[in-house]
């Protein structure tokens, strides 16, 4: 049992890695805002502006030497950018974060709202990378395991959202709850989602990707592996 469950581990592990590309990408999520709140509690938010904006440059310069792929990179970059502008412009470091909590409680609203009208955002997600025909998902046989991870999701980008709403005038605090919150544990709710949706399709005894495509009659083996 336990070598069925390590395999299975692997193979989740796998898959969510090959599609959660920017996973590399730790700058924007841990380096640039705890390198910006330390240099802001240490000296003052011009300074931290700067030093972090040369870090920026830094960054730039290392991966291009590296021959990085660019493309995660460069949002990334962007957004630490538009972070340290907003930052400049209130005349505060917790200005730094307001970039992602926006876009944390954007998505949860409009993950929230996909529950709501019976499209839950995480089948379009999915579609994206795997390029799946669009009339499985909606079948009532996959639908509700895509939703139930919608819920999944929406709750973490909720509490994540609150929590940095609530401790806004802090930016430590803001900057522990964003280091908590980081790609690992990103790609850990990842792997939690893979796992709960494939068990969920399971339950549902639905067809396959390939067996409907394959207009296969059931009853069906279902979904093995991709969620």
């Amino acid at each position: 049992m336990f070598k069925r469950f390590k395999k299975q581990f692997s193979e989740i592990k796998s898959e969510v890695l090959g599609l959660n590309e920017s996973q590399n990408n730790v700058f924007d999520s841990v380096l640039a805002p705890v390198f910006f709140v330390l240099l802001n509690r240490f000296f003052d938010l011009n300074i931290a502006i700067i030093g972090t904006g040369f870090l920026v440059v830094l960054t730039i310069i290392y991966r291009v030497l590296r021959k990085d792929d660019l493309k995660f990179a460069f949002i990334g970059v962007v957004g630490t950018i538009v972070a340290l502008l907003i930052a400049r412009f209130q005349g505060s470091a917790s200005g730094f974060f307001l970039p992602g909590i926006i876009r944390d409680l954007s998505i949860a609203l409009i993950g929230f709202i996909s529950i709501l009208i019976r499209r839950p955002f995480t089948i379009y997600s999915s579609q994206y990378f795997r390029k799946w025909p669009m009339e499985w998902y909606l079948l009532p046989s996959v639908k509700p395991a895509y939703n139930q991870v919608a819920i999944l999701w929406v709750a973490f980008l909720s509490l994540k959202g609150g929590l940095q709403v609530l401790f806004f005038n802090n930016p430590e605090i803001l900057a522990i709850i964003k280091l908590s919150t980081s790609n690992q544990t990103t790609l850990i709710l990842l792997i939690v989602s893979y796992f709960l949706g494939l068990r969920k399709l399971k339950n549902l005894k639905g067809p396959s990707v390939e067996e409907f495509k394959n207009n296969v009659s059931p009853p069906w083996k279902g979904q093995e592996r991709g969620f």
